[in-house]
């Protein structure tokens, strides 16, 4: 296998790294005007994985270029949203399919996105929302978190969530619990990339000021990427602490404490951390699969896996 990637493949955006981009689409494929493929069924029509993983659209989402995020997927099944970057123009838009007459439709832009850099999409647990990253005008810091609801014909404007949870900083790669509660990067002072995760509770409506995860999560290594599940049971997330077997970052999945610490990290099934470069984990809404990226020869890939491998430890 192959590891001679040594630094994360980020972007410079307003002089913070980012870790959240992703060329999910050549600018041949858009247009080249090849034929799409017929695609019927949840997750594009593809097999479902079982606790081996499998890379996910093979040939359906290209892997040309970085690719650093997941699929998002809505509640249904019947849409999905990811982010491509072009490397020339150094901006990402936020690209889309979704199920029309029972077929899915081949990748478009989101139309409220390709005016400025945006990126890092994922849903609402009840798929009434779309979140992403942008630097937008409007915004806090040198890159906000925005989202755009769902109305009857389509998605509103976007609207910036406010501070806080936005900052003068850069926040990055949210995930919500089903109360709203807000888990994301940001910058981390002294820890590896300067990248940690953080927390803002929702409170009668209004986001609280973000606070660092404690020291079992973050530490002075690289800790990012955060999927919180929907009960906040759990948190899985990329690091590179001791004891990763790549040469960047494995994923981790720690357990929340009722005195609201959290469990010692132990690192996923060796099927997913297998040396190569792990990142972006995400779990479906539906709680059936955990799809990440993985840097796989020379690119990044989209795999899944069956839920289930969460609950299996290596011996």
């Amino acid at each position: 296998m192959s590891k001679t990637r040594i630094v994360p493949c980020f972007i410079v955006f307003n002089s913070l790294i980012l870790v959240c981009i992703t060329s999910c689409m050549s600018s041949d494929s858009k247009s080249s005007g090849e034929s799409f493929p017929v695609l019927r069924g949840r997750y594009l029509g593809q097999k479902p994985p079982g606790l081996t993983p499998e890379q996910f659209a093979p040939r359906i989402i290209p892997t040309e270029g970085v690719q650093h995020c997941f699929p998002t997927f809505s509640r249904n099944g019947k849409e999905v949203y990811w982010m491509d970057y072009d490397m020339e123009a150094r901006q990402g838009v936020i690209m889309f399919m979704r199920v029309e007459r029972g077929y899915w439709t081949a990748p478009k832009v989101a139309p409220f996105s390709g005016e400025y850099n945006d990126h890092s999409p994922t849903f609402s647990p009840d798929s009434k929302r779309l979140y992403f990253v942008s630097n937008r005008p409007g915004g806090y810091g040198r890159g906000d978190i925005w989202y755009v609801k769902r109305m009857k014909r389509g998605w509103s404007e976007p609207v910036n969530l406010g501070s806080p949870p936005n900052s003068e900083r850069s926040d990055l790669q949210p995930s919500f619990t089903s109360d709203g509660t807000l888990y994301f990067t940001s910058e981390y002072q002294g820890a590896q990339w300067n990248l940690g995760i953080y927390r803002s509770r929702l409170v009668d409506g209004y986001y609280t000021e973000a606070e660092a995860l404690d020291t079992s999560i973050n530490t002075a290594d690289a800790d990012y990427t955060p999927f919180i599940a929907r009960d906040e049971s759990y948190l899985i997330f990329a690091s590179s602490r001791p004891g990763t077997r790549s040469v960047e970052t494995d994923l981790y999945i720690s357990y929340h404490l009722p005195d609201d610490s959290w469990s010692e990290p132990a690192s996923l099934d060796t099927v997913i951390n297998n040396g190569y470069t792990v990142t972006f984990p995400w779990m479906s809404l539906d709680g059936n699969y955990l799809f990440f990226d993985r840097f796989n020869d020379s690119t990044d890939v989209f795999y899944w896996v069956d839920s289930k491998i969460i609950k299996r430890r290596d011996e």
